[in-house]
C-alpha cells in the first residue's frame, strides 16, 4: 500500500518533531517533541530528503523553531551521524498532486463521506524515491530535475501504462504528455535506476499496445530495472453514483465542477489548453520532451479500440479529452479469468528472452493475475530479488513461502478445543485454504475461512486490502465464529482504523468476536502459540 501523507501536517514551516532517541544528538541538544526543524546550514528544509542530505556534514548549524522561538545549534559530529529525530511527516513543504485524468483513478471510484486524505491525488517524486508510490512525471519542472541530479534521488517509480504517446495520454486522460521514455533516459544519465508499471485494462493498453510497451521499456534496461504489469481495479462507485460504460465518461468525471478539489492541481479545461498552444500537432521527439496527442491515427491502437471524434452532442462545459479523444465504444470492465492467462502468457515469453540477455526476468505480471486465471505462482526465485513487492508483484509468493517455514511451529495440540475463524477478501481466499486445512491439522483446533464479499466498493472488488469494517463485522456478527483473525492490510499503516473509519475494537463489540490482526505467516502462527499456551 502506498504511503498516504497527512496533509493537516505539512504546514510549509519546516519539519516538526514526532520522535527523539533518547541516545541522540537532538536529545543532548535538549530538543523536544513538536520542536519544528526549520533549516540546516541556512537552507531551509522541504522535506526529510533535505534533511538527510543536508545533515551528513560533519559540522552543521541548525534552526528550530519552539513556540515562537528560534534557536540555533552549532553542531560538530561523524559525517554519517544524524540528529536522531523522526517527523511528523516526510514532506514539510506541500505536497505535489496529480494533474492527471486517469479513467481508473480509485479515488473517482468512491463514495464521500471518508476521511479527506483518502480522496488525495498525490503524484509527488519525493514519496517515490522515499516509499515507491508510483508517479508519473507529468508535473517534474526545471528545478525537479536538478534535484534529482544534485541529490541522487535513486531509484525512482514510473507509472507509464503505455509507451505509445496517444494512448499514454488516453490512460492519463491528458492530450498533452511529456515523453516518458526520454524521461526515462534522462534519468538514466544522471545515475538514477526506474522501476515502472503498466495498470493494464482489456481493450485499451494490452494487447500489441503491452507488446510495444514492455519492448521500448525492456530497450532502456538496465536504466529501467523492472516492469510490473497489474490489472485495473473498478469498483461499483463513480463520482455520480454510476458507473460509466466507457473510458470517456470515466475521464468526463474529473472534468466535472463538483469533483474540484482544492488539494487537486488546477488545470484548464482541455479546450483551453489546446487553443493556448495554437492546435499544433506533435509527437514523440518534435517538441523537447513534450508529446501532443491531439490528432491520433485512425488505426486501432490495440484490439477493441479506436480513437475518433465523439458523433455525439459535444457539451461545451466539457474539456477536450472527454469531449474528443476517446471513443464511446470502449468499455471499462475487469479482466476474465482466461484473458489473466493470455497477459500472464505474453509476459512469459518476455521473461524468456530477457533471463538469456540480462539473466532476470525484468518483466512481471501481478499475483493477482495468476490468482484470477488460477495458476500455480511461480517460485520466488522467478521474481528477482521482488523489487516490485510492495505493488502486488511476489507478495502472495512470499507469504506462502513464509508459511511454509512458520508452520513448523505450530503445536501439535491446543489443550481444549478451540475454533478460529481467518477473515480475507475473496480473491485471496483459495490459497488461505491452504493455510486454513494446515491449522485443523492442530489437535482440538477449529479452524475456518471467512472470505467476505465486498458490498461496499461492489463484488468486482475482491482483494483484502479493500475490505471496510462494516461489511467484515456484518459477515463475522452472522457466522457463528468464537474468535477471529483479520488481515492487517485492511487497517491503516497504524492499524488503527479501516477505510471507513472502524476501528477493531468497534468491529469487535459490534460483531461480538474476539478479534486480532494478522499480516504475515509469522503472526498467525504466534497466534496459535498463545491460544495453546492459554490456561
Amino acid at each position: 500500500m502506498e504511503y498516504q501523507p497527512d496533509l493537516k501536517n505539512i504546514t510549509g514551516q519546516g519539519g516538526t518533531i514526532a520522535e527523539i532517541d533518547q541516545q541522540s544528538i537532538a536529545a543532548e541538544l535538549g530538543l523536544i517533541v513538536g520542536d519544528i526543524l526549520v533549516s540546516v546550514n541556512g537552507k531551509a528544509l522541504r522535506d526529510v530528503i533535505d534533511y538527510r542530505f543536508l545533515i551528513a556534514d560533519e559540522e552543521v548549524e541548525i534552526v528550530v523553531r519552539r513556540g515562537e522561538e528560534l534557536l540555533a545549534f552549532q553542531i560538530e559530529k561523524d559525517a554519517d551521524s544524524d540528529l536522531g529525530v523522526e517527523f511528523v511527516e516526510p514532506l514539510f513543504d506541500r505536497l505535489r498532486t496529480c494533474n492527471n485524468k486517469c479513467p481508473f483513478c480509485f479515488l473517482t471510484q468512491m463514495p464521500k463521506g471518508f476521511r479527506k486524505s483518502l480522496y488525495l491525488k498525490d503524484d509527488d517524486f519525493r514519496l517515490g524515491f522515499l516509499y515507491g508510490n508510483f508517479v508519473t512525471l507529468t508535473n517534474l519542472t526545471d528545478e525537479d530535475w536538478q534535484r534529482m541530479e544534485e541529490q541522487h534521488l535513486s531509484p525512482m517509480y514510473v507509472s507509464v501504462h503505455a509507451t505509445d504517446p496517444t494512448l499514454r495520454a488516453i490512460m492519463l486522460g491528458k492530450p498533452q504528455l511529456p515523453d516518458v521514455l526520454g524521461q526515462i533516459r534522462r534519468m538514466g544519465e544522471l545515475g538514477i535506476a526506474v522501476h515502472t508499471q503498466i495498470v493494464a485494462t482489456p481493450g485499451v493498453n494490452d494487447g500489441a499496445a503491452l507488446h510495444q510497451s514492455i519492448r521500448e521499456l525492456a530497450e532502456l534496461y538496465p536504466v529501467v530495472q523492472s516492469i510490473a504489469v497489474v490489472p485495473v481495479g473498478l469498483t461499483k462507485y463513480r463520482f455520480t453514483g454510476k458507473a460509466p460504460q466507457t473510458i470517456k465518461s470515466a475521464i468526463h468525471i474529473h472534468e466535472t465542477p463538483e469533483w474540484i478539489d482544492e488539494n487537486w492541481e488546477k488545470q484548464p479545461l482541455w479546450d483551453e489548453a489546446f487553443a493556448a498552444r495554437g492546435q499544433g500537432l506533435g509527437a514523440r521527439g518534435q517538441n523537447p520532451g513534450l508529446a501532443i496527442a491531439l490528432n491520433p491515427s485512425p488505426q486501432p491502437l490495440a484490439p477493441g479500440l479506436v480513437v475518433a471524434p465523439n458523433p455525439q452532442p459535444l457539451d461545451p462545459g466539457l474539456g477536450f479529452c472527454s469531449r474528443q479523444i476517446i471513443s464511446t465504444d470502449v468499455p471499462m470492465r475487469c479482466y476474465t479469468g482466461a484473458e489473466a492467462g493470455q497477459i500472464i502468457d505474453l509476459i512469459a515469453a518476455y521473461q524468456r528472452d530477457y533471463q538469456q540477455q540480462h539473466g532476470i526476468n525484468l518483466v512481471y505480471p501481478s499475483d493477482e493475475f495468476y490468482i484470477l486465471a488460477e495458476r500455480e505462482l511461480p517460485p520466488a526465485a522467478a521474481y528477482d530479488d521482488m523489487p516490485q513487492y510492495s505493488n502486488g508483484v511476489g507478495m502472495t509468493r512470499d507469504f506462502l513461502d513464509g508459511w511454509a517455514t512458520e508452520q513448523r511451529k505450530l503445536p501439535a495440540k491446543l489443550p481444549r478445543p478451540t475454533q478460529l475463524t481467518l477473515v480475507c477478501g475473496t480473491l485471496i481466499s483459495p490459497l488461505l485454504q491452504r493455510i486454513v486445512d494446515r491449522l485443523n491439522r492442530v489437535g482440538n483446533l477449529d479452524a475456518r475461512l471467512l472470505p467476505v464479499i465486498n458490498g461496499f466498493f461492489g463484488e468486482m472488488v475482491t482483494v483484502s486490502g479493500l475490505l471496510t469494517g462494516q461489511d467484515v463485522t456484518a459477515a463475522l456478527a452472522t457466522s457463528g465464529a468464537e474468535r477471529a483473525l483479520l488481515p492487517r492490510v485492511m487497517f491503516d499503516h497504524t492499524g488503527r482504523r479501516t477505510l471507513d473509519e472502524y476501528s477493531i475494537e468497534r468491529m469487535a463489540q459490534e460483531s461480538g468476536v474476539p478479534l486480532a490482526l494478522a499480516g504475515e505467516p509469522d503472526e498467525i502462527v504466534r497466534y496459535v502459540r498463545a491460544l495453546a499456551k492459554a490456561a
